[in-house]
């Protein structure tokens, strides 16, 4: 019963929550929302010390009438870190988000939401069969609508949590298609009964992994999901709804096609690369952090892809970490400076934010690799397990690379440079409630990595054999070396590290969000065109079928309608007749 209380803990919050939280103040849904998520990873962490591993299971009862969709969690050998990474970062998010919105007048839609996003989360990692995780899936997705859009009197917001959950419907039908597809195949949707699958039903379920983690062609909503409150995007990027697929590629891994695996590490490769670019050219704050997380859930995608299940789960943990440190140090950047998000006007905030700035140095140092964060042992063991693929080898260490280019450029202009504008000028220290979750996940993003690489922390996956450390030193310095040229240039007053041309180009995108939206939004257009022209057409022909019809009947009995009475009697002589024939036959046959 303890592995379900860490969903119903946070649900009931949310019930609570929506139920009676308009009778409570602001201060009372920040600590019921953040307590029932902590006691929620409170029932996680009794677990693990209890000595409960891999293969428990939890059944509160029956759910569909289809064989393995009873209302079953289980916890496999991803979910138990997992679980406790969701919990411990979300609640960490949620307390932060207290001071953060302590003016704002929708904490108990937001903290409602914001539980129920914890809680489906959790139903994707736990959950033993696939209706299960597939609830949990569409929920994640409601709950992203609903957070982004907080704000929604700003019709930016509102337009982000549109696009967020209309591009994630295409992944969604994939995704919902194939499991209807092992349904009819397999004839059970337990997760553990399922055996290699198709070609074809691997690659629907890679197309929902794909559009619920941003990668690429279907990452076009995260970048705008910026729109939300800072601590949703923290919660989006570090524990929530972009790790989704890559959770689904790990506790599918061994049932997925191998030729549909390989094209998901291609996949994660190419984004990692092309989203490294695109960060490099952003001159918004979040922007950066959110394409440089399309980047780092692409290399989660290699891992995956290439069977490397301890890897994957490592990057993606610690990425959990520093980028959870690294959008709550931006939220304390905007808070001290008016809400300031244009790399360009910001500067100088390191003599000014004494505690923001070494939080925000240790999430910089686990995005740019570089030891002893979390980040440099977690994309080793990545890049460990592209050993013998050279060209994935290659693009890890250049992501690699680029990571640390921006990340150091990202540090350098907010926190070094001078100050751009009055607003840097007069920043001021955030408040300890946000400061005290800030400063907890800047120490586990420093350490999380060497307590993994040294054997102090397991996570419940076979470690691989260590790599050799040619790799470590060479990635170490690949790193090393971006990060210093992105400090110098930065430090010297450039903010652009790109060619013109090709700065502009990455700035947008190189152009694909146009493209794939506007080709997108036209292709549906001209079938929503077709369909409702062939929909009018179908119905004026039936309406116009159904007049002639009635018509022609009227013309007919018209002539029947002579107005002679003896007509009439004739017409009813035979009625009588025909019906006393038939009374007849009728009691004959039942004798």
């Amino acid at each position: 019963m303890t592995l379900w209380l860490t969903v119903l803990l946070p649900l009931a919050g949310a019930a609570l929550l929506a139920l009676a939280g308009g009778r409570l103040g602001r201060r009372a849904h920040g600590v019921i929302g953040t307590g029932a998520i902590a006691l929620s990873f409170g029932a996680v962490l009794s677990m693990t010390t209890a000595g409960t591993g891999p293969g428990v299971r939890a059944t509160l009862g029956p759910w569909l009438p289809l064989a393995g969709a009873d209302l079953t969690l289980a916890l496999d050998r991803t979910g138990l870190p997992l679980a406790l990474m969701v919990t411990g970062v979300s609640a960490l998010i949620a307390l932060y988000s207290i001071g953060y919105l302590a003016r704002d007048a929708g904490t108990q839609r937001y903290f409602a939401a914001l539980d129920l996003f914890v809680a489906a989360m959790l139903l994707i990692v736990l959950g033993a069969n696939l209706a299960i995780l597939f609830a949990g899936w569409e929920l994640v997705g409601l709950c992203s609508y609903l957070l982004i859009a907080h704000w929604r009197e700003r019709p930016a917001a509102a337009a982000a949590a549109v696009k967020a959950f209309v591009v994630n419907r295409v992944g969604d039908a994939a995704f919902l298609i194939g499991l209807l597809a092992i349904l009819a195949d397999r004839h059970t949707l337990a997760i553990g009964s399922l055996g290699p699958l198709s070609i074809a039903i691997s690659a629907l379920l890679l197309t929902g992994a794909v559009a619920k983690s941003a990668q690429l062609p279907l990452h076009l909503w995260l970048p705008d999901a910026m729109e939300g409150p800072t601590p949703v995007s923290a919660l989006i990027h570090a524990a929530t709804m972009v790790t989704a697929g890559v959770v689904l590629l790990l506790r599918l891994g061994s049932s997925l096609a191998p030729e549909v695996l390989a094209v998901a590490a291609a996949l994660g490769a190419l984004t990692a690369l092309g989203a490294a670019l695109v960060a490099l050219a952003q001159t918004d704050l979040k922007r950066v952090l959110a394409w440089s997380t399309i980047s780092q859930i692409g290399l989660m995608f290699v891992g995956a892809g290439l069977g490397a299940v301890f890897a994957a789960l490592f990057h993606l943990v610690a990425h959990a970490f520093f980028k959870a440190t690294l959008f709550l140090g931006a939220g304390s950047v905007m808070h001290a400076t008016g809400d300031e998000q244009d790399l360009r006007r910001l500067g100088g905030l390191a003599a000014r934010l004494r505690w923001t700035t070494p939080a925000f140095a240790a999430g910089a140092l686990g995005l740019a690799a570089l030891p002893p964060a979390s980040g440099f042992f977690s994309k080793e063991a990545i890049a460990a397990a592209a050993l013998d693929r050279p060209w994935l080898l290659a693009a890890v260490l250049l992501t690699g690379a680029l990571s640390a280019l921006y990340a150091a450029r990202l540090f350098t202009l907010v926190f070094l440079a001078p100050a751009g504008s009055a607003a840097s000028a007069g920043a001021h220290e955030s408040p300890p409630s946000m400061l005290v979750p800030l400063g907890a996940l800047a120490l586990a993003a420093l350490g999380f990595g060497a307590l993994v690489a040294s054997g102090t922390v397991a996570l419940g996956v076979p470690e691989p054999a260590r790599p050799p450390p040619e790799l470590a030193l060479g990635g170490g310095l690949v790193a090393v070396a971006g990060a210093a040229l992105g400090w110098r240039r930065s430090r010297s007053g450039a903010r652009e590290l790109l060619p013109p041309a090709l700065g502009r180009a990455a700035l947008g995108g190189f152009g694909l969000d146009a493209l794939l939206a506007g080709g997108g939004a036209r292709s549906v257009a001209a079938v929503a065109s077709a369909l409702e022209r062939g929909a009018e057409a179908t119905l004026q022909w039936s309406l116009d079928a159904a007049g002639r019809l009635v018509t022609r009947a009227g013309a007919r009995v018209q002539r029947a309608e002579s107005g002679l009475l003896r007509s009439y009697e004739a017409y009813l002589l035979a009625g009588a007749a025909l019906l006393l024939a038939l009374w007849s036959l009728g009691g004959t046959g039942s004798r």
